[in-house]
């Protein structure tokens, strides 16, 4: 049965399902490897390249796309590969796991985009009035969307105590309309259109991950309420818990996840000492 009844044991845990946004190398992926759950299945979606700092350590198992010819691969063989492993991945083929790490989902939307439009243009091609390329972009894009919000319910779905999905940031303009030169602009996931915006509503936590420069190196920073200049940000929790949460926090799943449970920062800090610590090279993704 799809449905299930959820009561006090069987609810999922605030902060479960976590959406972390951010540009490249700001410690997305050593987040997870470092505080997530364990054991862990990454999935590098094809064209990430974070994996090269997951480690081949137990309680950790990494599947990674590769290919000898890229242009001999179609979209549709991309997306059916993806979908495959991630069923594979969900059902326990792979191995236990606690936490489910999807990476690159920008990378992902490209693909889905891209298997879209040339369906459309399949089907353009044997109209009497062909409509053309430019004519098809938007409906793919609208197709795009649905089949990139189906993967994530799937993901969100499953029995894995923790789902993760990361993905770049972009900036977009406060109204999508204004076409001039320095219209004002905020931070947000980057993918297109209504898909941004949309997204932060399918997760109990989005998280825009950067970093802080200290005198002894590099800390990576969460932050976890949206402000005007970054609105992909967003937690779902009572209204109570919301506003004794701290904006940004220290890059931790555990901590995290105490935090949206109602836990204090003072409470949280004593929980997790090692994360007001922790420090990282700059080289590491």
């Amino acid at each position: 049965m799809a449905f299930r009844r959820l009561d006090a044991d069987t609810k999922p845990i605030p902060g479960s399902r976590v959406l972390c946004w951010g540009r490249p190398n700001t410690y997305k992926t050593t987040a997870i490897v470092e505080t997530a759950e364990r054991p862990i299945q990454f999935l590098s979606l094809p064209g990430e390249k974070g994996h090269e700092t997951i480690p081949a350590v137990e309680g950790i198992s990494s599947h990674v796309w590769e290919v000898d010819d890229l242009l001999s691969v179609s979209p549709s063989t991309v997306l059916r590969e993806v979908e495959t492993i991630t069923a594979e991945i969900i059902s326990g083929k792979h191995g236990l796991f606690a936490t489910i790490a999807v990476e690159g989902l920008h990378k992902f939307y490209d693909y889905c985009y891209d298997d879209a439009l040339a369906g459309l243009e399949l089907e353009d091609a044997g109209r009497k009035n062909p409509t053309g390329t430019e004519g098809l972009r938007g409906p793919a894009y609208g197709l795009s969307h649905k089949r990139v919000m189906r993967y994530l319910n799937k993901l969100s779905a499953s029995t894995a105590r923790n789902v993760i999905v990361t993905c770049w940031e972009a900036d977009r303009k406060d109204d999508p309309k204004d076409r001039s030169k320095n219209a004002p602009t905020h931070k947000a996931p980057a993918l297109p259109g209504q898909l941004a915006d949309a997204i932060t509503g399918e997760y109990g936590a989005s998280v825009r991950s950067t970093l802080k420069r200290t005198p002894t190196g590099v800390s990576g920073i969460w932050q976890i309420l949206p402000d005007p200049q970054v609105q992909g940000c967003a937690v779902k929790v009572p209204r109570e818990i919301a506003l004794k949460l701290p904006s940004k926090m220290p890059q931790h799943y555990g901590m995290l996840k105490a935090l949206l449970a109602g836990r204090s920062v003072a409470e949280v800090k004593e929980m997790f000492p090692e994360a007001l610590t922790t420090k990282h090279e700059e080289t590491k993704a």
